[in-house]
């Protein structure tokens, strides 16, 4: 196996599992927040870095190893191609919708429109669709295990997120909560909120 990939896998775990010490840390301690940040102090710059290194070693450990596992079958290519077509775009709406300073875990506005109407984390659901996705069609073991730290991430950020959006945004948020799902699911018709406000800050990325 190539120096350049075992490398890259490295630093993609060693990366990964300081997001996800981050992030378990904000969910035990609401006192020692990594996650999400609020303003661009130190933990934004170490998170954001961190990420950065983690998605670059993800692709590049997918293209440098792919189907050195297993090569999945023409049918499993294109069901694994369409969860990343369906996961960017999803994600690039949410992204839109929300905005990218509140996405990356800044203060801003509390959006229920869009794909917030619908799940609380679209972006999360759609990230987690295209890394499922990648780590099909690269045929990877190594690749596999990277997406699963992504996944575990994305799956542990919303009980970091919600103490926070709480004090945030208090009954506003309280009740788009109870009327939406945190990821998929049927919106609760009866308590779905009618105000789309813009005078509160931000939402479940």
């Amino acid at each position: 196996m190539p120096v350049i990939t075992t490398s890259l896998f490295g630093l993609g775990l060693l990366s990964g599992g300081i997001l996800l010490g981050g992030v378990l840390v904000s969910i035990w301690s609401q006192s020692h927040r990594f996650w999400p940040h609020g303003t661009r102090n130190w933990t934004f710059w170490l998170s954001w870095t961190a990420w950065v290194v983690y998605v670059g070693s993800l692709f590049g450990v997918a293209y440098l190893d792919l189907w050195r596992w297993y090569r999945p079958s023409i049918l499993i290519q294109m069901i694994s191609f369409l969860l990343l077509l369906v996961g960017a775009a999803v994600s690039l709406w949410a992204v839109w919708r929300l905005g990218f300073h509140e996405s990356a875990g800044l203060e801003g506005q509390l959006n229920t429109d869009g794909p917030y109407q619908y799940s609380r984390n679209p972006q999360y659901v759609s990230y987690i669709a295209m890394l499922v996705g990648g780590a099909v069609l690269a045929g990877s073991w190594m690749t596999a295990v990277l997406a699963l730290l992504g996944i575990v991430w994305f799956l542990l950020a919303p009980l970091a997120e919600e103490p926070w959006l709480r004090e945030q945004y208090g009954e506003v948020y309280e009740t788009y909560r109870e009327s939406v799902p945190r990821f998929i699911g049927r919106p609760n018709q009866r308590q779905k909120p009618q105000e789309r406000t813009n005078t509160s800050r931000r939402d479940d990325p």
